[in-house]
């Protein structure tokens, strides 16, 4: 052989392989350690991260704001506000909830995977958090692949479990390469298999694993809002409702899959139409003073103008309204036809006449809402209206100002929150 015909191994395929080596030998001494000792270690752990003055919280601020395009306030509402809502003891309880036939049973245990490969997906920290904690508090070790956006979480995590316990801290790697590197096909060699992304790659990691791998997908979703008849009561109202649903939509420069892209307007008039726009308008000019949106890329650039362009020449010759400002935009449709979602701040007002055209409008995007923030209904109207939300695979119906900061324990993609990713075995 020539040394032109040498091939020497791969680097990042080498680092992967070392990684699930050594998460694999950890994973011994892990499952020595109770799963009430992992529960409550992990509980102490986001204690840590959720406290009035986190540490932690602070450097993953300081560290994401220098690494994200979005603005450092941004960051620090969006983290404080998520983090808010995350209670260590609905974590706790959720966890044995969840897992009481087994903890109870005298014949049914859990078997946890030797190891879980998690690859993280989305601009924002939150699920890389969360994602790292879970396989560990069922006894199986976890090498999680970075999100491209998101460089900084995971070695913040692991210096966080490292603080209340060496053992899991040795049970979690995280690790950084691109989809296409050779290396991935390691990751995917994992018995459980956890992944958050578009539709697209979540059907090609599927085609690439055995059945008698467990998949956790998480594929593309979306949130909405959905306005009602009494929305319209007052002005006050009005201002109230566009001042919480400005928050939703700028939060994180709505790139999650918890942020509003179509706010619907079900049963109201033209003139409150235009009420609401405006009032939404103003809101979010409000809200650039002291949390301004990072900055955007050429694409996205591209992708607003264009979709301001339209909307102009959609309002020439008909009914509807646009509101430019510093950081946002705001479009009143004349009605409810599909557009695309450009986000960073960019939000359509669509108009429906009643709830059965509400239902015609979203069943386009019948398993794929994630979230809805709905308001101004009755009480009979709600309970009308969330049947039809559970229908089309909504997971999660709550108020607006908290489509960005759900419980801990809220069912992701209508999920349990760690059952997906525990495995069981029987013994008489």
């Amino acid at each position: 052989m020539t040394e032109l015909e040498i091939k020497w191994p791969d680097d990042m395929m080498e680092q992967v392989r070392a990684a699930i080596g050594r998460i694999v030998v950890a994973g011994d001494t892990l499952r020595e350690v109770s799963f009430d000792e992992r529960l409550r270690t992990i509980r102490l752990v986001l204690e840590d991260w959720t406290g009035p003055d986190s540490a932690w919280r602070r450097e993953l601020i300081a560290m994401f704001s220098e690494s994200s395009p979005l603005h450092d306030e941004t960051v620090r509402e969006g983290l404080d506000a998520a983090l808010r809502a995350w209670k260590p003891e609905a974590l706790v309880q959720c966890a044995t909830n969840e897992l009481a036939p087994v903890l109870q049973s005298d014949s049914i245990s859990l078997s946890p995977f030797a190891w879980t490969a998690v690859l993280a997906g989305g601009e924002i920290p939150m699920p890389t958090i969360l994602s790292a904690f879970l396989p560990l508090i069922l006894g199986s070790p976890v090498l999680l692949r970075e999100a491209s956006g998101d460089h900084v979480s995971a070695a913040l995590v692991k210096r966080s479990i490292a603080s209340r316990s060496e053992v899991l801290a040795a049970a979690f790697e995280h690790i950084s390469f691109a989809s296409e590197d050779t290396a991935f096909s390691e990751l995917l060699s994992a018995p459980c298999v956890v992944a958050t992304g578009s539709d697209a790659t979540i059907r090609s990691i599927s085609n690439r694993l055995r059945p008698s791998q467990r998949f956790v997908a998480y594929g593309h979703r979306f949130s909405i809002g959905i306005l009602g008849p009494s929305c319209a009561e007052s002005n006050e109202s009005i201002q109230r409702i566009s001042e919480d649903f400005a928050l939703d939509i700028a939060r994180w420069d709505q790139m999650g899959c918890l942020s509003p892209v179509i706010l619907y307007l079900v049963g109201l008039d033209e003139s409150t139409h235009e009420a609401i726009a405006t009032s939404l308008a103003a809101s979010l000019e409000n809200l650039h003073l002291r949390m301004p949106r990072g900055a955007l890329s050429t694409a996205v650039r591209a992708s607003h103008a264009n979709e301001i362009a339209e909307a102009r020449m959609r309002q020439a010759g008909g009914p509807g309204l646009l509101c430019v400002g510093s950081d946002s935009v705001v479009v009143l449709e004349s009605n409810a036809n599909p557009r695309p979602a450009p986000l960073h701040r960019f939000i359509r007002l669509m108009p429906v006449a009643s709830p059965d055209r509400l239902k015609r409008a979203l069943m386009p995007f019948s398993d794929h809402l994630s979230n809805v923030a709905s308001i101004g209904f009755s009480q009979d109207e709600e309970l009308e209206l969330i049947d039809l939300l559970e229908r089309l695979g909504v997971s999660r119906v709550t108020r607006p100002g908290r489509l960005q900061t759900p419980p801990i324990d809220w069912p992701h993609d209508g999920m349990p929150l760690l059952t997906p990713m525990a495995r069981f075995v029987q013994s008489r």
